[in-house]
Formats: C-alpha cells, sequence, structure tokens
C-alpha cells in the first residue's frame, strides 16, 4: 500500500511550490514528495522547508521513502526510539527478573560513559549493551554467560519488534556472540568494558573479589572500573 500522502492522486494546488536557497538566495522549486533539491545556482543541497518528517521517526519504511536525504536531527531522533523501544523489548523478556533488569540498567550506562570518550555508534553500543542482559536466559541460565544460539535467536526477535534494520542487527549480534569481547570493534570493547566493570560492581556488592582476568579494552573503562569498584567498597 503506497502512503496516501505520497501518492499524487491526493495532491492539491499546493502540490508545488517554491522557496529560497538559504545560500544564495536563487529560487528553489520542490514538489510537497521531495526530500531535498540542489540549488540550480549554487548547487547547494537544501531541504524541503515544508516537508513533514515526523513520521520518518517511528515508520519503518523511512529509509526506502526519503533514502539518504533524512537530516541529522531525524536520524538522530529515530536511534533514540530505536533504543527506546529495544530496552522496553528486553524488559518484558526478562519479566520480573529485576536483577537482570538492573544489571542491564548497569552496563548501558557504563557503556555510554566509555562510548563518549572512546567513540563508537552510540546506537549500537546501547542496543547491545541492553541485549547483554540476556545471555544464558534462553537456555535457562541464570548467571550471565556466553551468548548462546537460544540467545542468539532472543535477541534478532526482539530487535525485530523494536524495529532494527538488518544491518544495525547484525552489527549488535557481531558483538553479544563474540567471545571474550576480542576484536577491533570500538563498539565492541566498549560494551564487553562495560559488561567486565558490571560483573565486578556487582561482585563486590555482594561481598566476592572482584573477578580478575585479563586488562580492560579502553583506557576510559579502566578508570571507570577504578571509580565503581572505590565507590563500592
Amino acid at each position: 500500500m503506497k502512503c496516501p500522502g505520497q501518492d499524487t492522486q491526493y495532491w492539491g494546488a499546493d502540490a508545488v511550490y517554491e522557496t529560497t536557497c538559504p545560500k544564495c538566495g536563487g529560487p528553489i522549486e520542490f514538489f510537497k514528495d521531495e526530500s531535498s533539491r540542489k540549488c540550480r545556482k549554487c548547487g547547494e543541497k537544501v531541504l524541503n522547508p515544508k516537508m513533514d518528517f515526523g513520521c520518518a521517526v517511528y515508520c519503518k519504511f523511512a529509509a526506502q521513502c526519503l533514502g539518504a536525504d533524512m537530516p541529522p536531527e531525524l536520524l538522530a531522533k529515530r536511534s533514540d526510539l530505536l533504543k527506546d523501544r529495544a530496552a522496553t523489548e528486553v524488559k518484558k523478556f526478562l519479566g520480573r527478573n529485576f536483577k537482570r533488569i538492573g544489571r542491564m540498567l548497569k552496563v548501558v550506562e557504563y557503556s555510554g560513559k566509555i562510548q563518549k570518550s572512546e567513540g563508537g555508534d552510540p546506537a549500537i553500543v546501547t542496543l547491545a549493551a541492553s541485549l547483554s542482559a540476556i545471555a544464558g536466559i534462553s537456555s535457562g541460565g541464570e548467571k550471565p554467560g556466553e551468548f548462546s544460539a537460544e540467545d542468539e535467536a532472543s535477541a534478532r526477535t526482539i530487535l525485530s519488534n523494536a524495529g532494527a534494520p538488518d544491518e544495525v542487527t547484525r552489527q549488535v549480534l557481531s558483538i553479544l556472540i563474540n567471545p571474550g569481547g576480542q576484536g577491533d570493534s570500538v563498539n565492541l570493547r566498549c560494551v564487553s568494558d562495560a559488561i567486565r566493570i558490571a560483573e565486578a560492581a556487582e561482585a563486590m556488592k555482594n561481598g566476592q573479589p572482584a573477578a580478575g582476568g585479563e586488562p580492560l579494552f579502553t583506557e576510559t573503562g579502566r578508570k571507570l572500573l577504578e571509580e565503581v569498584l572505590t565507590g563500592a567498597r
């Protein structure tokens, strides 16, 4: 079914209008369904000032409709909506397992702090951090562990329900199923460090020594671990 707003049979006299290029002041004629046009005078790419991009925040067909012309602020809103939807789906999946939910929130918090300093894609990092909470659940385990095939299937369902594009799902799963967090991806290093910090903080809170092992991957993670453990003592 074609979106009625994009179907020319529903258009009126106001479907074509003229605006001014913000760079050179030249005239630009828009059709109402065009997200952008290049100014014939100076070549500047100008977004359609009358186009309502609101539906593209939640519509799963926005990429096909608008292509690569979606404004950065719209892309940011879509990213935030996806992260919120995924977190809600994870909480639904975990049900009354409040311990896992609390741990998820901590991993998301730590990964966000690390990503802010180390770089990477904030959406991919947050989604992987949220979904790390389901590790071991699908296979009947109560303690977080490696991501099993059952967990991967559950994660795919959660991401699908949240409306994640295929490429986002691929990147998130590549982090979750990577044993030990080994790899060159900055997204992977952010999430891996956040998980290990959350595990160490939980151990200290329960009166157990923080697990040893290999150093964390990021400098920000190492500093954050020290801060977290100092506060837990």
